[in-house]
């Protein structure tokens, strides 16, 4: 089996689930590390033995002998990056969010489908065990047709936290607040494990870190499917610890209810549990421990050609709804979701 090179752009706090995960992989070999910060890159390399460091990505994405990389960096530069390495002829495995809006997402995605490589976004927490068990349970019909869900994230973010890393808490740069980067994981297993959505009304406020912060602390998103089913969504960094997400999905007949790493099944009168409380390998034990799981499984589909579950069009779907969170609560509008196609001749003219 031919060794897989590859390298990681970005070295803050989130690649470290990255680098982790690769030395876990057989055959996968982590070459190189590039952060603009160059003691950032010394440090990652000198942690996990990795022998070439780089500030300028571009200059890593001339090595012939990189396989794939991995996009670790501050939200706005996702876009760029990601286009730049598929030029490049390389696999790429981005962190959330895919893009800051849905034009540069669809931009990605042409040049994902131009490349023929693989381009991966990270929705780890659909690897989580709780997950896949949802998933299946919701796909095997025995719950019926889902009529509604709701989630909550309710976390704590200290000042600190923007503080020490000042692209974060700004519109320019993160995109939004706490839907946008903590809450997302949970927000996208909304809706991956529901309806397609069709309408978002939401409204948005920074309550606790206002002198700290331009963008929301706190999130309350309403939004329905086509057939009038209801979704409600909040989530909020002001809490005093970061508890568990729930989620929970009624369907017409019983309902399924995850809190923390528990799940909780109820249908035709009986109740049970699936409880995946055994340990976090690569994670927090308030979100999971997909990371490792994921990335483990993004190198399969690299070898056998198979298309990376988590690609451009399922994450296109969360960069949609956010976009129309922020534009709901910005206008006070209900807006509807109307998903452009990739590929569609008007995208493709309005590119040119």
């Amino acid at each position: 089996m031919k060794e897989l090179r590859t390298a990681v752009i970005g070295c803050g706090m989130i690649s470290k689930n990255h680098l982790k995960a690769l030395r876990q992989i057989d055959q996968v070999n982590c070459v190189a590390v590039c952060d603009l910060e160059e003691e950032k890159a010394q440090k990652a390399a000198a942690e996990y033995g990795i022998p070439r460091i780089y500030t300028d990505y571009k200059e890593m994405l001339n090595c012939p002998d990189l396989d794939a990389v991995h996009v670790c960096t501050p939200h706005h530069l996702h876009g760029q990056m990601v286009i730049d390495a598929l030029k490049a002829g390389k696999h790429v495995l981005c962190e959330k969010p895919m893009a800051l809006t849905a034009e540069d997402a669809r931009k990605m995605t042409r040049a994902w489908r131009e490349s023929g490589k693989q381009l991966g976004i990270c929705f780890q927490n659909r690897y989580n065990a709780t997950s896949v068990y949802m998933k299946e349970m919701l796909e095997s019909g025995k719950l019926g047709k889902v009529i509604g869900g709701r989630g909550q994230v309710t976390w704590d973010r200290k000042p600190e936290y923007y503080q020490n890393s000042p692209w974060r808490g700004r519109w320019a740069t993160e995109g939004g607040g706490v839907l946008i980067n903590q809450a997302i994981h949970t927000f996208d297993l909304l809706q991956w494990l529901t309806v397609p959505v069709k309408t978002v009304e939401a409204s948005i406020a920074t309550r606790k870190l206002k002198q700290i912060i331009e963008v929301e602390d706190t999130a309350e998103i309403y939004m329905t499917g086509e057939n009038e089913e209801r979704l409600l969504f909040y989530a909020s960094n002001c809490y005093v610890k970061n508890a568990p997400v729930e989620l929970e999905i009624i369907c017409q007949n019983g309902r399924i209810k995850l809190v923390g790493n528990q799940v909780t099944v109820e249908e035709g009168g009986k109740v049970w549990t699936m409880d995946d409380s055994s340990g976090t390998i690569l994670g927090k034990d308030y979100w999971g421990s997909g990371h490792g799981i994921l990335i483990d499984d993004f190198y399969r589909c690299i070898r056998t050609g198979e298309q990376f579950p988590v690609g451009p069009e399922e994450a296109m779907a969360v960069v949609e709804l956010m976009e129309a969170v922020y534009r709901s609560a910005r206008e006070r509008i209900p807006v509807e979701i109307s998903r452009k196609k990739e590929g569609d001749a008007n995208e493709k003219e309005k590119d040119r």
